[in-house]
């Protein structure tokens, strides 16, 4: 077989090539740190570290979303301690306020107090995340979750409540919608807390339910029936803004004049409601003077405050007037109450949810440093076979080069002249 000088030179040059292709991979080896460069290195390799790369970088993502949500209650927290020491403190003037030894200036000062308070906790239901984003409003974050009226404070939030994922399959919320919190106090199974007035010595009843057909005027304040001196008419007025109220037959329609005249089972309607006084035989009929209290069966705190407030303002220079005292300031403390109740059951949940996230945040940790060894063993290299690889593929690359330099040299022409 002929070997030709370009073959040689073709052959040599080609294995030098390959030998210095191969040193060259693994200086980028060495100086990269890893053993797969690119997916052709090792294709099974680099699908595994694709989908390890991947789902670290999602837990990831949960401990930072578990962050936020730490952060979020860690604010609701405290607001929600805030409220609990207030709530605490009015309570506490409420009961000092029925004490029979304080004269009205006593109790105006209290319901100064009661003021601050309310205005108080007023700005704790509508504190931000401390990024402009209300807290207590459901999802409608930037709507101010209350405002307050005449008769407390209305909520313009929604029942929604916003949740942020934290783990593969758990979700936890950011907080509470506001009615959750500074509503639902339960005054009364029906609609509305009808109460009779202590100082009462009829035993007709009232009976106050929303009248569907004019609902959407119903303004969540409260109001008194009070008969006259005779018990045969009654007058209802707005106690929260102390305005009277356009009263209409519940049957025909028409215009009622107040003072109205008494009717047995006959239904009064107004600003939405429907209110049916009810009486059987004389001795059951109302008394002159007579007087009911009608209240939304569902009220939020700022109501009950407000409530306390007007009571506390209101002189008591008569038995009846001091009967309306005691049995005002013993609903806001029930109230009071209801609403502490609501607090701490949101608190425990905020708590247990911050517990939690740290459980999460132990098990996220563990399961990143898991990711991080099975990407290591795929990709990290053997510095100690690598050098060793190195240096023999250097060893190589140096004989295949002398080698090449002495055959070319080999040639016929070098032995005719001697």
């Amino acid at each position: 077989m002929r070997i030709s000088t370009n073959m040689i030179y073709q052959n040599s040059g080609s294995q030098i090539s390959e030998l210095q292709s191969s040193l060259n991979q693994t200086l980028q080896q060495v100086s990269a740190g890893k053993k797969i460069l690119t997916p052709a290195d090792d294709p099974i390799g680099s699908s595994r570290a694709l989908v390890i790369t991947q789902a670290a970088a999602i837990n990831d993502q949960y401990t930072v979303n578990r962050q936020d949500v730490q952060d979020n209650l860690g604010i609701t927290s405290g607001v929600l301690t805030n409220v609990a020491n207030l709530l605490t403190s009015t309570r506490t003037s409420i009961i000092s306020a029925g004490n029979g030894g304080l004269v009205d200036s006593d109790r105006a000062a209290i319901a100064t107090t009661l003021k601050a308070n309310l205005a108080s906790l007023l700005s704790l239901a509508n504190s931000t995340d401390g990024t402009g984003n209300y807290l207590f409003s459901g999802f409608s974050t930037t709507t101010m979750p209350y405002t307050q009226t005449a008769s407390g404070a209305t909520y313009n939030g929604d029942q929604g409540q916003r949740y942020l994922q934290v783990d593969t399959a758990r979700q936890l919320p950011l907080s509470a919608p506001g009615e959750q919190i500074f509503g639902n106090i339960r005054t009364s199974a029906n609609q509305f807390n009808v109460q009779a007035d202590p100082s009462n010595t009829g035993t007709a009843t009232l009976a106050a339910t929303i009248d569907p057909a004019t609902a959407a005027n119903l303004t969540g304040n409260n109001y008194a029936v009070t008969f006259d001196s005779t018990g045969a008419n009654f007058s209802i007025i707005n106690t929260t803004t102390g305005g009277s109220v356009a009263l209409t037959d519940g049957t025909t329609g028409a215009a009622i004049t107040q003072p109205a005249p008494y009717v047995s089972g006959q239904s009064v309607k107004f600003d939405g409601m429907s209110v049916v006084i009810t009486g059987g035989p004389p001795s059951t009929t109302p008394a002159p003077g007579d007087k009911y209290t009608i209240q939304p069966g569902n009220q939020n705190i700022f109501e009950t405050i407000t409530d306390a407030i007007n009571a506390l303002s209101a002189p008591t220079g008569n038995a009846a007037a001091r009967k309306d005292l005691t049995a005002a300031l013993t609903q806001a403390n029930n109230n009071i109450d209801a609403s502490l109740s609501n607090v701490l059951t949101v608190s425990a949940h905020v708590g247990a949810s911050l517990q939690e996230i740290d459980s999460l945040n132990s098990a996220g940790a563990t399961t990143k440093i898991a990711y991080a060894q099975s990407l290591s063993s795929i990709q990290d290299l053997d510095y100690a076979k690598a050098i060793t690889t190195l240096n023999q593929q250097q060893t190589t690359l140096q004989a295949a080069q002398q080698s090449f330099v002495k055959i070319s040299a080999l040639s016929l022409f070098n032995y005719i002249g001697n």
